[in-house]
């Protein structure tokens, strides 16, 4: 403003660079926690159709690697069965990506279809599920976790399980690659590279295959 109105000739900020604020680890549930997060908020039944409905909608989060707005938005015509596959919307980057149809997630949503009610598009009848997700973490003394944080032990176990980067990239819907995945969950690939690593040994490799072949992975 002021060398606008002629006070100064120059800023003195103009050679000043901006600090890079450090990356927090943020908080991210075990996949036993997500587990234990769902069946306890389903175990409300004073909360009758709610709690199953908050339950559901929580397990697709988990199961699906999705976040709150692709989730509400989901409807039925986006499921292709025969292709197995989901189409979305990201609603960070305002495009449209598709993402497999799980196996673990079809039991959950094979049942919601056969249970829908007639003439309801959207798969879920809410927006959101932060009160039960905030009761259950604070009845089983765990941190207090969000919608996003089922998305980070989604990524998070993708990684682990040795899935590559670039595909669960695309399963985000971002475009760069895998850039951000490996930059926000550095503290997570020297698990991945330490499995990588095993496979430079020839009988290591043969273990890493017939362990994965034994349906364990």
């Amino acid at each position: 403003m002021a060398v606008g109105d002629g006070i100064i000739a120059s800023s003195p900020a103009t050679n000043l660079k901006k600090v890079k604020t450090d990356k927090p680890i943020r908080k991210t549930p075990t996949f036993e926690q997500f587990q234990t997060i769902v069946k306890s908020i389903r175990s409300q039944q004073f909360n009758g159709h709610d709690a199953d409905e908050s339950a559901d909608f929580v397990e697709f989060l988990g199961l699906a690697g999705l976040g709150q707005g692709e989730a509400s938005a989901l409807r039925w015509d986006d499921i292709d069965w025969e292709r197995e596959q989901i189409t979305t919307f990201r609603h960070k980057t305002k495009s449209g990506f598709a993402i497999p149809l799980y196996p673990q997630l079809r039991p959950l949503l094979e049942r919601r279809h056969s249970q829908r009610t007639p003439g309801v598009d959207h798969v879920f009848r809410i927006k959101n599920a932060k009160k039960a997700i905030a009761a259950a973490c604070k009845r089983l003394k765990l941190p207090a976790y969000s919608h996003r944080s089922f998305r980070r032990m989604f990524i998070t176990r993708a990684i682990e399980r040795g899935v590559d980067v670039k595909v669960i990239a695309e399963w985000q819907g971002h475009r760069d690659g895998g850039k951000l995945i490996l930059d926000t969950y550095s503290h997570v690939n020297p698990v991945h590279s330490q499995r990588m690593a095993l496979l430079m040994s020839d009988q290591e490799a043969e273990n890493v295959v017939a362990f994965e072949r034994s349906g364990t992975v």
